[in-house]
C-alpha cells in the first residue's frame, strides 16, 4: 500500500485580504428573465423537475437535447462535446480557501492565519433561496500542524467567473477581490476524506450559473474512461486537466495527521487512479467523465522523482453515499456531524476468484469476483436466513414509503459496503444469494432498526 500525499496547497499565509474578479467568462442569470440569459443546463435542470413532479423518470443531458431540442447527428456531437462537458462542469465546481486562525493571546508569531485553497462540488443548490450543498475532501477544512488539530470555521466558495484574482510580490502569494460566498461545515469525516458544505441565502448564488453536478450511477468505473479533473491548482483559480482512468479501484495511505514517522494513525481510503495532471489544490474537486458526470472526488496525488502522472480520486459510489450521509444527519439534527451512522448486517463476506470479464456488448473488461458469506453473527439481522458459503449476486436498498433507493449487482467484495452507507433506519435491505443445493436464487429481506447501525467517528 502506498503512502500518499495530499493535495491541497498553501495559497497563503493571509493576513487581512481583498478580493476581485479574475474571469468574466460567466454572465450572471436569474430565473424570471429573458430566455436568452438562461443557460441551457438550467433549462436541462427544470425540464428534469418538472418530469419528476408528473412522476417521469429523468432524462440524461443526451436524450433531453434530443427530445427537446430536437439536435440531432453532428449538433448532437458539438453540444455534448468534451469541451462543452468541462465547461459545464466549471458550472457546477468551487475554488474553497479555508483560513485557520491564529492561535494565543496574543497569536504567536509562529501561529498567524493561515489560508489554504482546495475545490469542491455542487450536489445541490436553490437559486432561488441563494442555497447550496457542496461536497469537498474533509482535509480541505481540517489543519494538524502542531497547534493542535481542528476544522475551519472560516470558508469562503468562488463560484467560477467570481473568483479572487491571484498576484506575487517577493514569492509571496496574494488574493484580492472576487465575490466570496461563506460557508459552513455541516458534516465532515476524516475516515472517509469527505465533508459537506452548506450556503444559505447567498446573493451570489441567486445570481449566478450555478448548478448541480450529476453523480454517476455507474458502481465501476472502467480502466481507459475519459476523464477531467477541475480544481484549483496552487490557489489560483478553477481550471481543467484532462486524462483516463489508470486503476478502477485501489487502496492508498495519507497522513492527514501529519505525524510522518508514525504510521499507526495514518487513514487507508479505496481509490481509482487517474494520470489527469493533479496538484495542490485539487483536493475535493470533481474527477468527471466524458458526460459530465461526477465518478469521483480528487483526495492525493503521489510524489517524488520517480512518480509522474498518478492522481487519485475517492470514486463516487463511495463520495455519494457518504455525502448523503451527512446531509441527512444534519436535517435530522440540525448539528454538524462528524460521524457517518453506516448499517451493518452482522456478517462477514469474503472474495475468491477474481478475474476478467468482457461485456460483449462494449468490449470493456472489468475485475469481478465471487462474493461469499465467511460467517454469521449470533446477533446478526441476517442469523437463521443467510449461511455459511451463500454467493451474494444482489443487494437493493428499499425506503419506508417502499422506494427503491438502491439496486446493486455484487461484483466485488466493497460493494455491500458501500451500499450499506446510503441506509437509514426503516430502510429495507435486501440481499439475493446463490445456495448450494439450491435450483434457484435465494431473497432475504431485513428492515432496519437503529440497533443495526454502527458510527464512525474519526
Amino acid at each position: 500500500m502506498k503512502k500518499i500525499a495530499k493535495c491541497m496547497a498553501a495559497a497563503c499565509a493571509a493576513a487581512a485580504v481583498a478580493f476581485v474578479s479574475l474571469f468574466a467568462g460567466c454572465t450572471s442569470a436569474t430565473y424570471g428573465r429573458d430566455g436568452q440569459d438562461v443557460s441551457i443546463y438550467e433549462i436541462y435542470e427544470a425540464t428534469n423537475a418538472a418530469r419528476v413532479e408528473e412522476g417521469l423518470p429523468e432524462l440524461s443531458f443526451l436524450d433531453f437535447i434530443e427530445e427537446y431540442l430536437g439536435y440531432t447527428g453532428s449538433e448532437v456531437e458539438e453540444i455534448t462535446s468534451l469541451k462543452t462537458a468541462i465547461n459545464r462542469s466549471l458550472l457546477s465546481s468551487v475554488s474553497i480557501l479555508s483560513t485557520f486562525r491564529a492561535q494565543g493571546d496574543p497569536p504567536s508569531l509562529a501561529y498567524e492565519d493561515e489560508t489554504y485553497a482546495g475545490a469542491g462540488v455542487i450536489i445541490d443548490v436553490d437559486k432561488e433561496a441563494g442555497d447550496m450543498y457542496v461536497v469537498t475532501n474533509a482535509h480541505v477544512v481540517y489543519l494538524s500542524d502542531g497547534r493542535g488539530d481542528g476544522f475551519c470555521d472560516n470558508i469562503e466558495l468562488y463560484l467560477y467567473g467570481s473568483e479572487y484574482s491571484v498576484t506575487y510580490e517577493n514569492g509571496q502569494a496574494y488574493m484580492t477581490g472576487g465575490n466570496p460566498i461563506s460557508a459552513q461545515i455541516i458534516g465532515a469525516s476524516l475516515t472517509y476524506d469527505i465533508a459537506v458544505l452548506k450556503v444559505e441565502g447567498s446573493d451570489v448564488v441567486k445570481n449566478s450559473l450555478a448548478v448541480a453536478a450529476t453523480w454517476t450511477s455507474e458502481e465501476n468505473i472502467s480502466v481507459g474512461e475519459t476523464v477531467y479533473a477541475i480544481g484549483n491548482p496552487e490557489g489560483e483559480c478553477l481550471s481543467a486537466t484532462t486524462g483516463v482512468v489508470s486503476r478502477e479501484s485501489e487502496e492508498i495511505s495519507i497522513d492527514m495527521y501529519d505525524t510522518t514517522y508514525d504510521t499507526s494513525d495514518d487513514f487507508t481510503y479505496r481509490v481509482m487512479r487517474t494520470d489527469a495532471a493533479i496538484n495542490g489544490g485539487n483536493s475535493g474537486g470533481g474527477l468527471f467523465n466524458s458526460s459530465g458526470e461526477v465518478v469521483g472526488i480528487v483526495n492525493a496525488k503521489s510524489s517524488g522523482s520517480a512518480v509522474d502522472n498518478m492522481g487519485y480520486a475517492i470514486p463516487a459510489a463511495v463520495a455519494r453515499r457518504v455525502a448523503q450521509n451527512m446531509i441527512a444527519a444534519y436535517e435530522e439534527t440540525g448539528q454538524e456531524a462528524h460521524y457517518i451512522s453506516r448499517a451493518v448486517l452482522g456478517i462477514t463476506v469474503q472474495a475468491s476468484d477474481s478475474t476478467a470479464v468482457v461485456d460483449n456488448d462494449t468490449n470493456l473488461v472489468s475485475v469481478e469476483e465471487l462474493i461469499t458469506v465467511r460467517s454469521v453473527n449470533s446477533d446478526s439481522v441476517a442469523r437463521g436466513t443467510l449461511e455459511e458459503g451463500d454467493m451474494l449476486t444482489n443487494i437493493s436498498l428499499t425506503s419506508a414509503d417502499g422506494k427503491v433507493k438502491e439496486d446493486v449487482e455484487i461484483t466485488r467484495l466493497y460493494t455491500v459496503t458501500d451500499v450499506l452507507l446510503a441506509a437509514v433506519s426503516g430502510d429495507s435491505v435486501t440481499l439475493t444469494v446463490n445456495r448450494a443445493g439450491e435450483d434457484e436464487p435465494l431473497t432475504f429481506t431485513y428492515t432496519l432498526t437503529s440497533s443495526n447501525f454502527t458510527i464512525t467517528t474519526d
